[in-house]
C-alpha cells in the first residue's frame, strides 16, 4: 500500500503557528504537503503576522509546496462540492481528491466547518488542528493537550466545545 501523503489548508498551519507547536506537524507526519494557493495565503495574505514559522518549514523543507496539484484529474462533481469555499480550501480539496482517484492514502488537515463538510462527503480522511494537538498528546509528544487547546481559544481561534471535549477525550484529559 502506497504511504499516507498528508495535505493542510491555511487555517491550521496558522493555527498551530499562533501557539508555536508548528512543529507538531512535523512530528507526526514527517513531511506535509501544501498548495501554492495555501502558501499564497498564509504567506502573501497580509493578514497573518506570525507567518514566519511557515516560511521556516517551507525552508527547512518539511512542508513542502505542490506548485501545479490542477495537473491531477478532479473526481468527476467535485467541482459542484467545492463552489463557496475559500480559493485554499478548494485546492487542498480537490488536490486531495485527485490523489485519492490515483490510488494514494491521503490525509487532509482542515479545521473550517464547510470545508469538512465537503471531505466527508467525498470520503476524504480528514482531521483538524485540535486533532493534531489530541494525537500529540496521545503519542507523548506534548505533556498536555488543554493548555495548547485553551491557547488556540484565548488566540481568537474559533474552537467549538463538541471540537474541544472530543479533542480531551482523544487525548485522554476528559
Amino acid at each position: 500500500m502506497s504511504q499516507q501523503i498528508v495535505i493542510t489548508d491555511a487555517s491550521p498551519l496558522i493555527a498551530l503557528a499562533r501557539i508555536g507547536h508548528i512543529h507538531l506537524l512535523r512530528e507526526l507526519f514527517s513531511e506535509v504537503w501544501i498548495t501554492e494557493t495555501v502558501r499564497q495565503e498564509v504567506l502573501l495574505g497580509g493578514q497573518f503576522s506570525d507567518a514566519a514559522p511557515i516560511d521556516a518549514a517551507i525552508q527547512a523543507g518539511w512542508l513542502q509546496v505542490e506548485l501545479l496539484p490542477e495537473t491531477l484529474p478532479s473526481p468527476a462533481g467535485v467541482a459542484a462540492y467545492v463552489a463557496g469555499l475559500d480559493p485554499g480550501e478548494t485546492s487542498a480539496i480537490l488536490w486531495a481528491a485527485g490523489l485519492r482517484q490515483t490510488g494514494q492514502r491521503v490525509l487532509l488537515i482542515m479545521d473550517e466547518m464547510k470545508g469538512r463538510a465537503v471531505a466527508r462527503r467525498l470520503s476524504l480522511e480528514i482531521m483538524g488542528s485540535a486533532g493534531i494537538i489530541a494525537t500529540a498528546k496521545r503519542l507523548g509528544l506534548i505533556p498536555q493537550a488543554r493548555p495548547l487547546l485553551e491557547q488556540l481559544q484565548a488566540s481568537g481561534y474559533y474552537l467549538s466545545p463538541t471540537v474541544a471535549e472530543m479533542a480531551l477525550k482523544i487525548a485522554g484529559e476528559a
